[in-house]
């Protein structure tokens, strides 16, 4: 697996920990500044994928919605 370092200062490092504790604190988690950066790496990677299929579940949600109105609206329409 590749690994990557980097170097912050210490005025960074602190900010960081700061976000972090906030982070924690909002989300009821324990994670560390480096579980944390992690998590952020990886929703920054797969973030294109997620908007796009993002849209084709949206996509598929409205035409269900449109056929389950349609099927209501029939439904309706046979015991008037």
């Amino acid at each position: 697996m590749p690994k990557f370092t980097i170097d912050v200062t210490a005025g960074i490092a602190t900010r960081i920990q700061a976000v972090v504790a906030r982070y924690n604190a909002d989300q009821g988690a324990a994670l560390t500044v480096t579980d944390w950066l992690l998590l952020h790496v990886k929703e920054l990677a797969v973030s294109d994928e997620l908007m796009a299929n993002a849209k084709d579940l949206t996509d598929q949600a409205q035409r269900d919605v449109q056929a389950a109105v349609n099927a209501e609206k029939q439904r309706l329409m046979d015991t008037a």
